[in-house]
């Protein structure tokens, strides 16, 4: 018996049977292969000597064969009891090309195509690879282009693909325009889209150019601002673009139907499961929806996660929360009904870790907010992950509810990606305030996955030299006891502020403890010694005074309540701190300090946060011995923008030396926001802030110390950018409120990098 089956890669398949069933396999020979090895060919095909043949199963073999994407052509032959299997491989990559390019580097198509060098080819790859490369160009408002793939055919089976690409002119935004809009003028409808009308200013946004996903956005966001105005039936008819005569741009117009305005109607909550610890009542107060309010959309939503919040904590893990919406239309109201099913009560059965590779799992379980057999709760499982999250030790965190057999329990499964926590740099940067900066620093955020920090670092600039080591472990003697040293060696030159130098060393061992879960105590004793050296002859008879060395034994306090979701980049919650320090103990230098501080952050708006920060200190002299570097300093980088470095507060009035003061007050006003979508993406950030603060009363009194005490004002703009060579930040700030002894300065920038 002969059987011959052939497939073509455009997937024909031509079948020429004669056959009276199946037959054993006597041999199987593969035939045209070069690159794939005849077992490789053999696994795909899945039939050996031995085995039954019927023609029937020579499509299973070609299909299989054919989605290796090895082959173009595949025939089959049985004869007597021989399975020949002929193939012809596809080609292989020699190499890819660009051509006409211009906007877009190469790079960026080879990170996007899935054709390499080297690589297998398919007429399938290469179709998927121009969809890729337009995509990337309607993204950057080339909507003409055109891309042509060249395919030139080399000996050895191998082929140069060229990608030819006429760009075209971008297709920017020349008009937008909308028809049926009653409630809101075209202006205002214009701050809601994404999509926005080419502008010179527009130079670093994309926004202005046309995109057809960002109109689909664009539809998304006026049905949900419609709907948090009551407009409950709102639609977006169509949302047409046309194309200029000039083929540069194109003017969009969205047709809207608004409907009516609808107002709440009658508000209820209906339990599907009666718990004895659930009360209607309470469950209504919960709600922000109320009767007779403009009906909008996104407060219901927002209801729906308050009520699985609130069921979350009383141990239902697993529930439903249905919103039933009923409308009126002679009433224009909106009558809405929660439907809730709990589900039953729920315990930790097992907590369940993995991805940690190099942490130890004790290491995360001591942050976990329950242990295995407490009752579920939402508030401890979100909590759990910010805390998994502060920790620094991974690049993801996901900790989720788990069902398991038994219908009152659920396993909480904890899944991380692991980060490397050790750094070594060698940095460099400059600023306005120390000028050239150059350091190294060895760093261990999570030593040996214990959790312990290890720290080495030095620093060396115009006007400091640092040399410090530190070492924490966060769960002392296995407590919520964090416990921690440091050693320091540092030099400071303030001889442009107040005519002298400093050289420190010292020592502080210190103490952390948590006072509830949002609150923390920190204790802190130490031993320093400071030098004032270098005075200059011109110097204030103060400083000239203190010259010489002077050892100080401490004790500090702080208690610190910290609520915000990230302690670098806050976007919610706030900080509050109060702190107080004791020196003395037989030293040179007897004081009591003390310092009340705290911020509050919040999100106004997607990626706009406003900050309030503010802080206010005091000191008293026991002994009358307490030196001039101990003295509050506000200013520049210490608090106080638009003034120099030390440039407020008590001042010597024969040679401008910055004394410091007893007490200080400093706060500020703070609104973070984006510039644009391309500037966003860059990390660049602009800045916008008023500041305000007052240091007075020298510890001296004398003819010669001027203290305006004066309040402060300053308000500037800035920008930060996480730049690939590191942090980069500038602030312009003008004073509004100053004294006649003040050092000002309006410009500030910094810049650093680490290799």
């Amino acid at each position: 018996m002969k059987t011959k089956t052939t497939m073509l890669l455009a997937g024909a398949a031509l079948v020429t049977a004669a056959t009276a069933g199946a037959e054993a396999v006597k041999k199987v020979t593969v035939e045209g292969n070069e690159r794939v090895e005849d077992t490789a060919v053999l696994s795909y095909i899945n039939i050996s000597s031995g085995e039954d043949y019927d023609p029937s199963q020579s499509s299973r073999i070609i299909k299989n064969l054919y989605n290796t994407g090895l082959f173009n052509h595949v025939e089959i032959t049985f004869d007597d009891g021989e399975l020949t299997v002929e193939v012809e491989e596809n080609p292989l990559v020699n190499k890819v090309a660009f051509e006409g390019n211009e906007e877009v580097v190469e790079e960026r198509f080879r990170d996007i195509i899935t054709l390499k060098p080297r690589g297998v080819y398919t007429a399938s790859k290469i179709q998927k690879d121009v969809q890729s490369i337009l995509a990337y160009y309607r993204q950057k408002g080339f909507f003409l282009t055109k891309v042509n793939p060249q395919i030139i055919k080399r000996d050895q089976n191998r082929v140069d693909v060229i990608f030819e690409i006429e760009e075209g002119q971008e297709t920017e935004i020349k008009g937008i325009h909308f028809v049926g809009n009653n409630r809101f003028s075209d202006n205002e409808l214009k701050t809601i889209i994404r999509t926005k009308e080419s502008a010179w200013w527009r130079l670093w946004s994309s926004t202005d150019l046309y995109d057809p996903d960002l109109v689909e956005i664009d539809k998304e966001l006026l049905r949900r601002h419609y709907i948090k105005s009551g407009f409950a039936d709102f639609t977006v008819v169509s949302a047409v673009a046309e194309l200029t005569k000039e083929k540069d741009g194109f003017f969009i117009t969205y047709t809207l139907n608004e409907g009516v305005s609808y107002d709440f109607g009658q508000i209820d909550v209906r339990l599907d499961a009666v718990d004895e610890d659930l009360n209607r009542d309470e469950i209504m107060e919960t709600l922000g929806v109320r009767t007779g309010n403009v009906y909008n959309g996104e407060l219901v939503e927002n209801d729906i996660e308050t009520l699985t919040t609130y069921l979350g904590n009383k141990g239902f893990a697993f529930l439903d929360v249905r919103p039933r919406f009923r409308q009126d239309e002679s009433e224009r109201t909106v009558d809405v009904t929660y439907d809730i099913v709990p589900g039953p009560r729920v315990y930790v059965n097992r907590i369940n870790i993995k991805g940690n590779d190099r942490t130890r799992d004790y290491v995360l379980r001591r942050e976990m907010r329950f242990s295995e057999g407490d009752a579920f709760s939402s508030n401890k499982l979100t909590r759990s992950k910010d805390r998994l999250n502060y920790l620094g030790f991974f690049e993801g965190v996901n900790v989720r509810p788990q069902e398991t057999a038994v219908p009152d329990k659920v396993d909480i499964d904890v899944e991380v990606k692991e980060q490397s926590t050790g750094e070594f740099n060698i940095g460099a940067g400059f600023s306005s305030y120390d000028g050239a900066l150059a350091s190294a620093e060895i760093r261990e955020k999570n030593f040996l996955g214990k959790g312990q920090e290890l720290n080495f670092a030095m620093s060396v600039s115009g006007r400091r030299q640092d040399f410090n080591f530190g070492f924490t472990e966060p769960y002392f003697m296995n407590k919520e006891l964090s416990a921690g040293v440091d050693l320091y060696n540092e030099e400071r030159d303030y001889q442009d502020e107040s005519s002298y130098d400093t050289k420190r060393q010292g020592a502080t061992l210190r103490f952390g403890f948590p006072l509830s879960e949002y609150a923390r105590n920190f204790v802190s004793f130490g031993l320093k010694k400071t030098e004032i050296t270098d005075v200059s002859d011109e110097a204030s008879v103060y400083i000239k005074a203190e010259e010489g060395e002077k050892t100080s034994a401490f004790i500090a306090n702080t208690m610190v309540y910290d609520t915000r979701d990230s302690r670098l980049t806050p976007t919610k919650g706030y900080k509050a701190q109060l702190g107080l320090e004791y020196s003395g103990f037989g030293s040179d230098i007897n004081f009591v300090r003390g310092k009340i501080g705290g911020s509050w952050h919040k999100e106004i708006k997607p990626d706009y946060i406003f900050t309030v920060a503010g802080e206010a200190g005091a000191i008293w002299d026991i002994e009358g011995d307490i030196p001039i570097y101990e003295m509050f300093q506000v200013g520049g980088n210490n608090g106080l923008r638009g003034f120099d470095f030390s440039g407020i507060g008590p001042r010597d009035a024969l040679n401008d030396d910055a004394l410091g003061g007893k007490y200080m007050l400093s706060n500020t006003l703070e609104l973070s926001f984006p510039l644009g979508t391309q500037l966003k993406e860059m990390g660049i950030n602009g800045l916008v802030f008023v500041d305000g603060g007052i240091v007075t009363e020298f510890k001296e009194d004398g003819a010669n110390v001027l203290d305006s005490r004066t309040y402060r004002t300053s308000v500037g703009v800035g920008a930060y950018w996480r730049s690939p060579l590191g942090p980069l930040r500038f602030e312009f700030a003008v004073p509004l409120t100053d004294a006649e002894e003040d050092k000002t300065k309006i410009f500030n920038f910094s810049f650093g990098t680490r290799f």
